[in-house]
């Protein structure tokens, strides 16, 4: 995702922290699902998340998918324990986009966790796959 973030003018960046329990979770996820992984987010209609290992992406799928927000350069290099926070660089790209950072997170967190549990079946039926994104790179959102 890191290449469609850079046609896109950023409104503010920052460097930030991402908590362990989140960071780690998405980790073991792109460790054990396929990726990207495609999560769309609930109780946040038309934003889905991108998570791929260089990039998690909140993308407003009504516009586009235009990015809102994104947590890139994660500096876990040499992290000693697994409970202490990552550092990250913390992109907005909407100026509202600081309202959405915790419910991005928590939901995400919750999606992977579930998958993660029941890789195979999602309790609301079977999955279905859709088509999303350009034709040059096309990503499935299990849904």
């Amino acid at each position: 995702m890191m290449w469609r973030l850079k046609d896109v003018p950023k409104y503010t960046q920052a460097e930030s922290r991402v908590q362990a329990r989140d960071y780690n979770t998405v980790r073991l996820a792109l460790r054990r699902l396929p990726g990207p992984i495609i999560l769309q987010l609930k109780d946040l209609s038309h934003m889905n998340m991108i998570l791929d290992e260089d990039s998690w992406v909140c993308v407003d799928s009504s516009l586009n998918d235009l990015p809102i927000i994104a947590w890139t350069d994660f500096q876990a290099a040499g992290r000693a324990n697994l409970h202490e926070p990552v550092r990250c660089l913390l992109s907005y790209y909407h100026y509202q986009a600081g309202a959405l950072v915790t419910k991005a997170l928590d939901s995400t967190r919750e999606q992977l966790s579930r998958r993660m549990a029941a890789p195979h079946r999602d309790s609301d039926g079977p999955p279905t796959r859709r088509r999303y994104g350009t034709a040059e790179r096309e990503l499935f959102v299990i849904t």
